[in-house]
């Protein structure tokens, strides 16, 4: 089993750091472990001394430079390069987000009876995320029905990927196939460059072949993982996208506001998780009322 990271950054940006924190924490853990860091050609030439970039090459068993014309923009450049990973990488794979850190041997996922799998988007079906009206609604606007059809929404943050076989070769690369082929068509046609909607998409239109994971395998404990996290295999701490105008990132790199963890402790937090398993219309209502106030002030906030 290959274990595959995606890369593309700058000097000024965190990516790099958190590769080589990702890559480190696997090594660590497994050894002689198969680690290849794709990367297009700019992020390449920026490893230097100069510009401190050369640990990762310490962890990485290959980096793979991929060729890009220079106008081609770094989320693009990102985006291509995770949805063609088997044009690079030959074999079975388990690609993994770079804002992670591996807790633990990952050799028993090879034993998952699953050709292709992930793991759901915030540890629950469509049913129950927060973010529910958020999946179908964006989808609709790119003409998707993956999430809705399916009532589960896989985060991107881990792929399992196996080729052992002529067919799962072939599963595997379709699967891919169409992630591309919908990326591509989100992004150009639609100016949206999200690529978890079209591998959601690309699964449904292959006749949902991922299967799902247990949530050891990508703790999101900013989003319904802390149930898993003692038991994680891969930490997903989801602290890559600091370009939205209003992300707040909660496990942020060496970030010294501990709010989140005095809320954790709070007793409100216990009175709130009382209310969703014995009175949940209450607890709905709240969320509701919540989330209706949340926007507001993100939208008097984006006026000033």
């Amino acid at each position: 089993m290959k274990y595959v990271f995606v890369l593309t950054s700058t000097p000024k940006d965190l990516y790099y750091e958190q590769a080589v924190m990702a890559t480190y924490s696997l090594r660590k853990h497994m050894p002689d472990s198969e680690i290849i860091v794709l990367v297009d050609n700019k992020t390449k030439e920026g490893f230097t001394e100069e510009n401190k970039r050369k640990a990762l090459e310490k962890y990485a068993s290959q980096i793979i430079s991929v060729p890009f014309d220079d106008s081609v923009p770094d989320v693009d450049r990102s985006c291509l390069i995770k949805t063609s990973i088997p044009e690079y990488v030959k074999g079975s794979f388990l690609y993994i987000d770079c804002d992670t850190i591996i807790c633990d041997d990952l050799n028993d996922i090879e034993k998952e009876p699953f050709t292709l799998a992930g793991v759901l988007d915030g540890h629950v079906l469509l049913g129950d995320h927060i973010h529910k009206k958020y999946f179908i609604e964006h989808d609709r606007k790119l003409g998707f029905n993956g999430t809705l059809a399916s009532g589960y929404n896989i985060n991107g943050g881990l792929i399992l990927a196996k080729a052992h076989t002529p067919e799962q070769q072939a599963e595997t690369k379709e699967l891919f196939h169409q992630w591309n082929e919908l990326w591509k068509y989100s992004a150009c046609e639609k100016n949206d460059k999200n690529d978890q909607s079209a591998l959601n998409e690309a699964n449904y239109r292959t006749g949902l072949k991922m299967q799902l994971l247990d949530g050891k395998w990508n703790c999101q404990p900013g989003h319904g993982g802390l149930a898993f996290l003692k038991d994680a295999r891969i930490l997903h701490y989801c602290s890559s996208d600091f370009s939205r105008k209003n992300y707040i990132p909660y496990y942020k790199l060496a970030d010294n506001d501990a709010r989140i963890v005095s809320i954790l402790q709070s007793p409100l937090t216990f009175t709130i998780a009382d209310l969703k398993t014995h009175v949940e219309p209450v607890f709905i209502l709240l969320e509701t009322i919540c989330g209706g106030l949340r926007s507001l002030a993100k939208k008097l906030k984006g006026k000033k």
